[in-house]
């Protein structure tokens, strides 16, 4: 047994809360002042919340030793996906468990950075290639399995979570080097033989939104109206006519970003990015101080993956990166990856704060 008493990082907690408030304002607007949409997103916030309180309650060797769990968890739930998944715009990524609706993918954000720091941990000692090679056929299963929802991108991040607990393990440059390299020489028979339609779609869309303004470059050319009309001041909180207007799609979620930066402008965006770039480098230094490694791992795997999605969110809403699903963390409107992230923070606060209690 252990003594609940959460460990929480208030510099961290802090700006986590600031961003739930920004999003929150901008779900309200986005949505037309839909007051159910607020409420939903407000439930869901302080689910994720409550998330980061409890988990880092919880002693780091606990994660340690539950991390083949939750990873066999997530396999045995990715393939009731397969077996009996709710389909969605041709994607069979939901499983309905009662009332719950939720997507196991969400769960391998969690589970793969967990298994693979625990692969490592277990045989101590830098990553050499036959470690590596474990890993990624660790990481290979639930990846394998996302893709055939289909979920490309899904595949991709999932592999990339991998990637990043070996980088911070102290993978070397010349084995990153040469990775980097099979996948530039993958990427024309990814194009010919494993994309979609939609996907190819996706990617010359944003090489050349002009080329089809009324059909697939619609939602980026409109995205970049609404991002460059803020100006730098912005035209005001609820002053979104773009998003208003109904001229951004999925402005209240993937594309979010639009709307505030429309109402916010310049100075508001380099806020919301300041406080993304805070939140990644505050988890990084708390990784640092971490004594045990599976901690360090692990606390710095989830700073990256979190920066990585705001990284490629912006991205893609400003025309940086071909559009992908990837919401904006804490911020977008959505349950089941706004409570993910409460939990990996929470994660992160007990593996870098977690002090064990001794007896009076």
């Amino acid at each position: 047994m252990f003594k609940y008493r959460p460990r929480i990082d208030y510099p961290l907690l802090l700006a986590i809360t600031l961003l739930i408030l920004l999003g929150s304002l901008t779900v309200w607007s986005a949505s037309g002042f839909s007051e159910p949409m607020l409420e939903r997103h407000l439930v869901r916030a302080l689910i994720a919340i409550t998330c980061i309180l409890f988990m880092s309650a919880i002693p780091p060797l606990k994660y340690q030793l539950a991390a083949p769990y939750l990873y066999g968890l997530a396999v045995v739930l990715l393939l009731g996906v397969i077996v009996m998944g709710d389909s969605t715009n041709g994607s069979q990524r939901w499983l309905a468990l009662g009332p719950i609706r939720f997507q196991p993918s969400e769960i391998v954000k969690v589970a793969v950075p967990l298994m693979v720091a625990w692969l490592l941990v277990v045989d101590a000692g830098r990553p050499d290639l036959k470690k590596i090679a474990v890993c990624l056929l660790v990481t290979g299963v639930p990846a394998g399995l996302i893709f055939i929802q289909p979920d490309l991108d899904g595949a991709i991040f999932t592999v990339i979570y991998a990637l990043f607990v070996l980088f911070f393990a102290g993978m070397s440059w010349k084995i990153i080097g040469s990775f980097l390299g099979g996948i530039a020489t993958a990427v024309p028979l990814l194009w010919f033989f494993v994309m979609e339609a939609y996907q190819k779609k996706r990617v010359t869309q944003f090489l050349d939104p002009e080329s089809d303004p009324l059909g697939a470059g619609y939602q980026i050319i409109q995205s970049l109206i609404a991002i460059g009309s803020g100006g730098l001041r912005g035209k005001g909180w609820m002053n979104a006519t773009q998003g208003h207007l109904g001229f951004i799609p999925e402005s209240h979620t993937d594309f979010i970003f639009s709307t505030y930066a429309e109402e916010w402008g310049f100075f508001g965006s380099l806020l919301l990015l300041g406080l993304y770039l805070f939140i990644t480098g505050r988890v990084i230094w708390l990784a640092c101080q971490c004594e045990n490694p599976f901690n360090r791992l692990v606390s710095g795997t989830f700073a990256l993956s979190f920066f990585l999605y705001a990284f490629i969110n912006m991205g893609m809403v400003s025309g940086v990166l071909p559009v992908m699903g990837s919401p904006l963390p804490f911020f977008s409107y959505g349950g089941t990856a706004m409570i993910t992230q409460g939990v990996c923070f929470g994660i992160v606060m007990s593996l870098c704060l977690y002090k064990p209690y001794k007896a009076k």
